[in-house]
This record gives structure tokens, sequence and C-alpha cells, in this order.
């Protein structure tokens, strides 16, 4: 019975982890940047890594989310990678944004509503992607009968 309580434990705990990774679908609003690319408020050097970038992270969410739910033995490598390419591609906009702006101080970025991107959306992001690196680090998947 300790060990069914214990598998029972794990599959509550893996199943929060994929509420985490799923969460990062909110990501897919990186069709506003292409938006801002199409309309010349955004530099297409920035916009376009950077909209394709969360595009990617957004729509895959839900499929990696769904891999760790239902425990697949790669899932929990697979997740690492996703999220570490999360990282890379907010790392990256936040790069490429700071390249591209056209005068410091003065860009689209520093305008309401885009401010809040740098100064709340990629926070919030590292973040999700930190917790779920970190509760990875304690995933195990029970053995099935």
């Amino acid at each position: 019975m300790g060990t069914t309580l214990e598998s029972s434990k794990q599959m509550q705990y893996n199943k929060t982890t994929s509420i985490l990774v799923a969460v990062q679908t909110w990501r897919i609003i990186g069709f506003a940047f292409l938006w801002g690319v199409s309309v010349g408020i955004l530099h297409p050097a920035f916009g376009i890594p950077a909209g394709v970038g969360d595009i990617l992270v957004g729509v895959t969410a839900i499929p990696f989310a769904y891999f760790l739910r239902k425990g697949f033995s790669w899932s929990k490598y697979a997740v690492v990678v996703w999220s570490v390419l999360g990282i890379a591609d907010l790392v990256m906009a936040v790069s490429l944004g700071t390249i591209t702006a056209s005068e410091f101080g003065i860009s689209t970025m520093n305008t309401f509503p885009w401010v809040l991107v740098p100064t709340v959306g990629v926070p919030l992001a590292l973040l999700l992607h930190g917790i779920t690196l970190y509760r990875l680090r304690h995933t195990e998947f029970p053995t099935q009968k």
C-alpha cells in the first residue's frame, strides 16, 4: 500500500508539472510581434525571430504537457530540451530587442502595451520554465502494470 501511495503522489506531482508546461501556451501571443513587423512598428530582425520562437513554444506546450502527463519514458528529457529552447528564445528576443531599438530609450517596446512584454511576459515565462526544470529533477514515472 505504501508503494501505491507513493505512486499516487508522484503521479499528482507529474500532473502539476505538466500543467506548468501547458500554461506556456499563452506564448502564442507571439503573433503580435509578427503583426508589429507587418505594420512597421517593430524591426523585422527582432519581431520575426521573437514572434516565431514564442509561437513555436506556445503551440508545442500542450503536446509536451500531454506527453509528460501520460508518463512516456522520454517525455521528461523532451520537456527539458523544450524548456531550454524556450529560455534561449526569451534571451534571444530580449537581446535582439535591445540591439534593434532605433534609439536608446525610444522604441515601440517602451510604449504601452508593448512594455508589458519585457517587464511582465519575459520574467513570467522565465519563472515558469525555471520552476518546470526544477520540478523535472524530481519527476519519476511509476511502473505501470
